[in-house]
C-alpha cells in the first residue's frame, strides 16, 4: 500500500494470532521529529506492537528528554542539540559575562555545583542561554541547581550577581520549596499551605496527619506522646527538633549555629543564620517604642497598629480570644486553651500513673498549683525537668508528699524546683509550715560536716554548730522563723571555723595545743577574708575546754557612715512621695529609710498585719507603739496592702499568719534585704547614709525611750544615736557661729 494512503481496516486483523481494532492513520498524524519511531519489522506476524500503533494514532512520540526550549523530544533530536563538553561551554559562557572571577574560581564553582554530571552542566548552560536575567534576580524561576550556582557565584563575589530572593517575601533566604513553578522560602510555603489544625483549630502549616487524614500543626504534633523522644542533652521527653550523631535533641537544647551577626558583627550563636542578615539574641531583642505604652521595650508582637511589648500585649485586644474549653476570653496559652485549662490538662496528664490510674489524694496537689498561678505552673512544668519528674513520681507512688521526701530529692543546697514546689504546697496547706531557713541551715551543716576528712575536726564542727550556733539561734528566735540573714551569718561563722581548723593544722598545731601567737598570725594573714568570723568558734572551744586560753577579739566597729545631707534627704523624700513613675514598694521602702531610719532587712519582712487602718488613719506597728503615718505615705502603704492581699502568691508562712507586704514570685518568700537595697540604690538612695541622717534627725526631736517604743531600736542604740545627734548639732552650731 502506498505510504500516502496508509490505512488499516477498522475490521479485525490478525496479528500474532489475535484480533484487535485499529484506527485509520494518515501521514499528517505522524510525528515530524524523526522516522526512526516509524520503523517496524514485517518479517513475521506479531512484529507490530499495539503500544506503538496506539501512540501513532494519538500523535505521541516516545519521550526521551527535554530540549533547550523545554519541548519533549526523542533521543536523536536531543542528542543533536548536545555538545561534547558542556562544562567547557558553561565556563566559556560565564567568562563572557564579565563576572570579575578568574578561571580557577569559575571552574571550582562549576565543579561544586554540578559534581561533574554532564546532564546537570548542560541544563545549567541552557538555562543561562535561554534567560539572560537569571543571574540578576530571576533564579527563582528555575530549579535547585540553578539556585545553588547563583548562590555560589554571589558568595565568590561575582559582579552583579545578587543572592536569590524569595519572590513573595523579598528576602534573601534559602528557597527550599516550590509554589506554582516558583521557588519560595519555607515561611511563604508554610503560609500558602496552612490548614486549620484538627486539635487546636489554629490555621498553621501542616506537620502531619492523623489516621483520618486531618491536618495537625507542628506544635500539636510535638505534644503528642507518640511523636516525642527523650532528648540526649536534657533528658526530657519532648518533640524532636533535630537529630545529631548522638541522638535526638529538643527545641530548647538545639542551639543556633555560630556565625557572624549581621548587626553587631560579633561571632555568636545567631538566629536566621541561613540568611544574609543573621541576628544574635542580643540584637534580636533590641528595644523599640511600644505602640500602646510608648516605652522602649522588647517587642513580642507586631500588629497593624505597630509593635507591642510584653506588658501591653497582655492587655491588647488582638491577644484575647475565647478559650475553646471554658469560653473565657483572655490571652490563650496553647492549643486554643486559656492558662487554667491548659495547666489543668497538663497536670492531669502528669498526675496519672503509668498504669492509667489516678490517685484522688493528689487532687489537692493539682488544686494548689492551679489556684496559685496557672501560667507560672505551666512554665514551671515546662522548663524544669526536676519538677516534671517530681510530679510524675508522686503519681507513680515512688515519692511521698512530705518535707523529708522532698529534702531527699534535692540535688543541691538550693534546688529551686523543689523549693518552689514545697512553698506552693505549704501555702495551700498541703504540707505543714516549718522554719524553712532553719531546715536549710541544718541540712547545710550536715553536708559541710560530711565533707570534712579529719574526723576530729568533723566532731568539733558538728558539736559547735549544733550546741552553740543552732542553740543560740533558737533561743533568740523564741519559736519564730529565722530570717535568711541569720542563716547566712551562721553559715559564714561555721565555714570560717572549718577554715581556722584547717589553717592551724597546716601550721603544725592542733586546737588543744594552739598558742595565741598562732591566732595572731591568723588575724594578720592576708589570705583570709573576715578572720574575725572564727571568734565565736574559738570562744566556744575555750569554754568547752577544747582549747587553751586563746582568743579572737570582736570585729572592729565599722566606720560611721557619713549621713546624707539634709537638703538631699528631703529632696529625695519629696520625690518618693510624689513621683508616680517609681514603683510603690520602692517608694514605701525608701521613705521608711529616709523618715524612720529603718533597715531594709526589717522593712522587707513587714506583713499586712503590721498595718493598722481605722477611722483615725493609718498606722504601722514597728514596735509596741504604732507609728502614725502622714499623707501621702499612708495611701502608699494601703496600696501595698491591696497588692499583697490580691497577690497570687500571698501565703501565710510567717509568724503573724499574714501576707508579706513585699511579696515575690516565690510563694512564702518576701523580698530579700539585699534585693531591696539594690532597688533603692537604683533610684538614687544610699540606704546607710539615708538611715544615719534620719536617726540623727529623729534623736534631736524625741527622747531615746520614745524612739525605742516607736521604731523598735534598742535602748542602747537609741542613746548612742542621741549622743551622736547632740554632737553633730553642736558642731553645726559652732560652724554657723564661725561663718558669722
Amino acid at each position: 500500500m502506498p505510504a500516502d494512503n496508509l490505512s488499516v481496516s477498522s475490521s479485525s486483523t490478525l496479528v500474532s494470532g489475535s484480533t484487535w481494532s485499529m484506527v485509520p492513520i494518515s501521514r499528517s498524524t505522524l510525528p515530524s521529529h524523526s522516522g526512526n519511531e516509524l520503523r517496524a519489522r514485517h518479517t513475521e506476524p506479531g512484529s507490530w506492537s499495539p503500544t506503538h500503533v496506539a501512540r501513532w494514532t494519538t500523535g505521541e512520540t516516545p519521550r526521551y528528554a527535554l530540549d533547550r526550549t523545554g519541548r519533549e523530544v526523542c533521543r536523536s533530536c536531543f542528542q543533536a542539540q548536545c555538545t561534547e563538553d558542556p562544562a567547557a561551554d558553561l565556563l566559556g559562557h560565564l567568562r563572557g559575562l564579565a563576572l570579575g572571577l578568574d578561571e580557577l574560581m569559575l571552574r571550582t564553582v562549576i565543579a561544586e555545583v554540578t559534581g561533574g554530571n554532564p546532564s546537570v552542566t548542560r541544563r545549567l548552560l541552557w538555562d543561562l542561554q535561554n534567560q539572560p536575567g537569571l543571574l540578576t534576580g530571576q533564579a527563582h524561576h528555575h530549579g535547585p541547581k540553578t539556585l545553588l550556582l547563583v548562590n555560589r557565584l554571589h558568595e565568590a563575589g561575582a559582579h552583579g550577581v545578587p543572592a536569590p530572593k524569595c519572590p513573595h517575601g523579598d528576602r534573601a533566604v534559602r528557597l527550599s520549596h516550590s509554589i506554582n513553578r516558583l521557588r519560595v522560602c519555607g515561611t511563604c510555603y508554610n503560609h500558602a499551605k496552612a490548614e486549620p489544625c484538627k486539635w487546636c483549630g489554629r490555621t498553621r502549616p501542616v506537620a502531619g496527619r492523623d489516621d483520618t487524614g486531618a491536618p495537625i500543626c507542628n506544635t500539636c504534633r510535638n505534644k503528642e506522646p507518640s511523636y516525642q523522644e527523650e532528648c540526649v542533652v536534657c533528658g526530657r521527653v519532648e518533640g524532636v527538633a533535630a537529630r545529631t550523631t548522638g541522638g535526638p535533641i529538643c527545641a530548647v537544647c538545639r542551639k543556633p549555629p555560630v556565625v557572624q551577626c549581621g548587626s553587631c558583627g560579633k561571632v555568636r550563636a545567631c538566629l536566621f543564620a541561613w540568611t544574609d542578615s543573621p541576628r544574635c539574641r542580643t540584637c534580636s531583642t533590641k528595644l523599640e517604642p511600644c505602640t500602646d505604652c510608648e516605652r522602649p521595650s522588647r517587642v513580642v508582637a507586631r500588629t497593624a497598629r505597630g509593635p507591642i511589648c510584653e506588658n501591653s500585649w497582655e492587655k491588647a485586644p488582638e491577644a484575647h480570644k475565647p478559650c475553646k474549653q471554658c469560653g473565657t476570653v483572655e490571652r490563650l496559652f496553647h492549643f486554643g486553651l486559656c492558662r487554667r485549662c491548659a495547666a489543668d490538662r497538663q497536670l492531669r496528664k502528669l498526675l496519672t500513673a503509668p498504669d492509667g490510674k489516678h490517685r484522688p489524694d493528689l487532687d489537692k496537689v493539682a488544686a494548689a498549683l492551679l489556684n496559685l498561678n496557672p501560667r507560672r505552673t505551666l512554665l514551671y512544668l515546662r522548663d524544669s525537668p526536676t519538677a516534671t519528674r517530681l510530679v510524675t513520681d508522686l503519681a507513680a507512688g515512688s515519692c511521698e508528699l512530705t518535707h523529708e521526701a522532698l529534702d531527699a530529692r534535692m540535688t543541691s543546697q538550693k534546688d529551686m524546683a523543689v523549693d518552689y514546689f514545697r512553698a506552693v504546697m505549704v501555702s495551700a496547706g498541703v504540707l505543714p509550715v516549718r522554719d524553712e531557713y532553719m531546715a536549710r541551715l541544718e541540712r547545710w551543716i550536715e553536708h559541710k560536716a560530711a565533707a570534712i576528712e579529719d574526723l576530729e575536726h568533723r566532731r568539733l564542727i558538728t558539736a559547735y554548730a549544733r550546741w552553740d550556733r543552732i542553740a543560740r539561734i533558737r533561743r533568740r528566735a523564741r519559736g519564730k522563723p529565722i530570717s535568711a540573714y541569720t542563716s547566712d551569718i551562721a553559715q559564714a561563722q561555721i565555714a570560717k571555723a572549718v577554715a581556722f581548723l584547717t589553717w592551724i593544722k597546716e601550721q603544725g598545731e592542733t586546737l588543744a595545743t594552739c598558742r595565741q601567737s598562732v591566732v595572731d598570725l591568723w588575724l594578720t594573714s592576708e589570705n583570709h577574708q573576715g578572720p574575725y568570723d572564727a571568734g565565736p568558734f574559738v570562744r566556744w572551744a575555750v569554754r568547752s575546754k577544747f582549747a587553751p586560753g586563746i582568743s579572737i577579739p570582736a570585729r572592729p566597729r565599722r566606720i560611721f557612715h557619713r549621713p546624707l545631707d539634709a537638703d538631699e534627704r528631703w529632696a529625695t523624700a519629696r520625690r518618693l512621695l510624689n513621683d508616680d513613675s517609681i514603683e510603690t514598694r520602692d517608694r514605701v521602702a525608701g521613705l521608711m529609710v529616709l523618715l524612720y531610719g529603718q533597715y531594709p532587712a526589717r522593712t522587707c519582712r513587714l506583713t499586712t498585719a503590721h498595718v493598722i487602718h481605722d477611722e483615725t488613719g493609718v498606722a504601722l506597728r514597728l514596735n509596741r507603739t504604732p507609728l502614725r503615718l502622714p499623707p501621702p505615705l499612708d495611701s502608699l502603704v494601703l496600696q501595698l496592702v491591696d497588692i499583697a492581699n490580691d497577690h497570687q502568691h500571698a501565703v501565710m508562712s510567717n509568724d503573724l499568719n499574714a501576707p508579706w507586704l513585699f511579696p515575690t514570685q516565690r510563694p512564702g518568700k518576701p523580698l530579700g534585704s539585699k534585693q531591696l537595697s539594690r532597688r533603692l540604690r537604683k533610684i538614687g538612695l544610699p540606704t546607710e547614709a539615708g538611715r544615719c541622717a534620719a536617726l540623727l534627725d529623729l534623736c534631736t526631736q524625741m527622747p531615746p525611750a520614745v524612739l525605742q517604743r516607736l521604731l523598735g531600736i534598742s535602748s542602747t542604740a537609741a542613746e548612742r544615736w542621741a549622743a551622736g545627734a547632740v554632737r553633730s548639732a553642736y558642731a553645726a552650731e559652732v560652724a554657723r557661729r564661725s561663718d558669722g
